[in-house]
């Protein structure tokens, strides 16, 4: 197994993958899609993201994790550093939001929406 030779193969691979590990994971992988930065990074893909022959991509959360902790990710943007942050933590199911019932995933989704002055 292998990291993808590009952006746009990471992307391919992933959006496969992110079918079927659970919501958290395709909230992860759709963010991560939506921003655009990180799958075509290559230090981002070396990093944490596998390959298998038939294109399937995946992350690998703990090397993620690990790779973010340790800095490789640092000469990034403030705001790129801040959603690979939350992308890993969705990933990762850091806050069991998987775990959630209605009444507290209503109750996160608006608090987060109102941190980011979404809703008002």
């Amino acid at each position: 197994m292998s990291a993808p030779t590009s952006g746009s193969a990471a992307v391919d691979g992933l959006r496969r993958w992110a079918r079927g590990p659970g919501p958290h994971v395709a909230a992860a992988v759709s963010l991560l899609i939506g921003h655009g930065t990180w799958p075509a990074r290559a230090e981002f893909r070396d990093a944490c993201i596998e390959r298998d022959i038939d294109g399937l991509c995946w992350i690998d959360w703990t090397k993620a994790r690990a790779a973010f902790v340790a800095g490789v990710f640092a000469k990034a943007s403030t705001s790129e550093i801040a959603v690979l942050d939350l992308v890993i933590a969705l990933g990762e199911d850091r806050f069991r939001f998987s775990r959630m019932g209605p009444a507290n995933a209503r109750a996160i989704a608006e608090a987060v929406a109102a941190a980011l002055l979404v809703i008002r």
